[in-house]
């Protein structure tokens, strides 16, 4: 099973996890670790977290910032290693979608992560209705 972490700035992760708890209760193999303002104490949070969930299928680190230090911070851990990527831009959604697809391989689960991330972003429109619809049916 691929392993997650979810990390991101102040208690954006948490409050993440939060929902998505809510929705699909408690998770296995996913530790959370929120960036205060410390690198060092984030960079040694996330290397306990990903030793944690690393059960050899992969880890995958969520991020809420593209760019953001938790993002180049789990970026420059990945570099060093081979089975762990990094995601950047995590909504709900791609959480949600990720619980789901953790036996699939490890680039594979990525790509649909990511593209569930983009499909599920939408604008609210509204549409006038046609026609007289004062007789009710």
């Amino acid at each position: 099973m691929i392993g997650i972490v979810l990390t991101g700035h102040g208690k954006y992760p948490t409050g993440l996890y939060q929902s998505v708890k809510l929705i699909a209760g408690e998770v296995e193999s996913l530790e959370v670790v929120p960036f205060v303002q410390d690198q060092d104490k984030l960079k040694d949070s996330l290397l306990k977290a990903i030793e944690k969930v690393d059960e050899g299928d992969g880890v995958v680190c969520f991020a809420d910032l593209a760019g953001g230090t938790p993002f180049n911070v789990s970026s420059q851990l990945a570099i060093t290693r081979e089975y762990m990527h990094v995601i950047g831009g995590t909504n709900p959604p791609m959480l949600l979608s990720a619980l789901f697809q953790r036996e699939l391989p490890v680039k594979a689960f990525v790509s649909n992560v990511i593209q569930e991330g983009k499909v599920s972003i939408k604008a609210f429109e509204f549409k006038e209705r046609t026609g007289n619809h004062s007789e009710g049916i």
